[in-house]
């Protein structure tokens, strides 16, 4: 039942897009890629292709109302009709406020791969595609009514819709930013029901010192059961910095450093489990020797127990829209450390393959 409501959700979204005569060309975008592996462990190779279709359409970028959908390949191993729409929103410019409703993406705070202002999708976990262009991409069905207050500064309250049919699990929360100075200055509050109905607030801070910096704060609180330990628990910090550094010759060389901190978390040099792990790094560097090809290291890093999870990538966009892309990946650690989990080994995967968009 959910899923037929959703399907006929987006069905009409797109019909109230493309009925209004502003729908443009569709992009198709292919990604097809195959993967190797090797587990030195047991001398075994493995290979999978892995195909990554997405069809997206948009109306044009003028008027009071704006929108897209967009269908693609779902990753998961029992898709549902949810599973292939990716987006499907429109978004009315209204004189006194701006309406978005469908299945979109609410950027709060700032982060790459750690957010802990993220309170609507969560940005802590590790399991993470780091071949990925976009490391946190998760949608979901809401409305949103955002009232701007002045020139940087916006109210913004977000309704999410209840899945199980009752309304008593509807999610609902707000934000406010502005900018103090230099300084981008937000906060917010939203409950939801996860397992059971939590509350979560957040703030965050952004600005620029040479390099571009974040900070930001989140706590959850439980409403059947709060306590001052799970609070404690719950709380999250995360941060980074940011540098784009333009060389001669249209080179250029890109930095960042993300981390994230649960202060209450296990702080003790052994193995860790994600939930408490008290903190944990993200790394990257990016080099374009010229604007065809880039070649990238990533990794996410657990100081505590010293594992981490290792990319590096190369692109080359051999004409326009078609680029060719290698990456290779690797867990390095103990089983049972943060990012190598029992289930798991030191197998070193290698992706090749080709994307073309048109």
């Amino acid at each position: 039942m959910v899923g037929r409501r959703l399907l006929c959700a987006s069905i009409l979204i797109g019909c109230f897009l493309f009925g209004i005569g502003a729908a443009q060309n569709p992009v198709v975008e292919m990604n097809l890629l195959t993967g190797l592996t090797y587990t030195p462990s047991t001398k075994q190779w493995g290979n999978a292709l892995i195909p990554d279709l997405k069809l997206t359409f948009s109306s044009e970028n003028s008027g009071n109302v704006r929108g897209e959908v967009s269908l693609g390949t779902p990753a998961v191993a029992a898709p549902t009709i949810d599973d292939f729409i990716r987006k499907a929103f429109l978004r009315a410019r209204f004189p006194s406020f701006r309406l978005t409703a469908g299945k979109t993406r609410l950027s709060w705070g700032d982060g790459m791969l750690f957010n802990a202002a993220d309170i609507l999708y969560g940005s802590s976990s590790v399991s993470v595609d780091l071949t990925q262009a976009e490391l946190r991409s998760k949608t979901d069905w809401m409305i949103s009514v955002n009232y701007p207050l002045g020139f940087f500064s916006f109210a913004e309250a977000v309704f999410l819709p209840s899945m199980t049919g009752k309304a008593q699990d509807m999610g609902v929360g707000g934000r406010f930013y502005t900018n103090v100075g230099e300084t981008k200055v937000e906060g917010g509050y939203l409950t939801k029901v996860e397992t059971t109905r939590v509350h979560k607030l957040y703030t965050s801070l952004q600005g620029n010192i040479g390099p571009d910096w974040h900070l930001a704060s989140s706590i959850t609180i439980d409403q059947s059961n709060p306590s001052a330990s799970d609070i404690q628990k719950s709380w999250m910090i995360s941060g980074g910095l940011f540098h784009m550094q333009y060389l001669d010759g249209d080179r250029n060389l890109s930095l960042r450093l993300e981390m994230l901190s649960r202060p209450f978390g296990t702080w003790k040099f052994e193995s860790q489990s994600e939930a408490s792990c008290a903190l944990l790094l993200y790394p990257e560097v990016v080099y374009s020797p010229t604007n065809t090809l880039s070649f990238s290291l990533r990794a996410i890093l657990s100081p505590l127990d010293l594992s981490t999870l290792l990319s590096a990538g190369a692109s080359w966009s051999v004409f326009e829209g078609f680029r060719l892309v290698a990456n290779i990946a690797a867990p390095f650690g103990e089983s049972g450390d943060v990012l190598l989990p029992v289930s798991s080994s030191n197998a070193l995967g290698m992706t090749l393959g080709a994307s073309w968009i048109y």
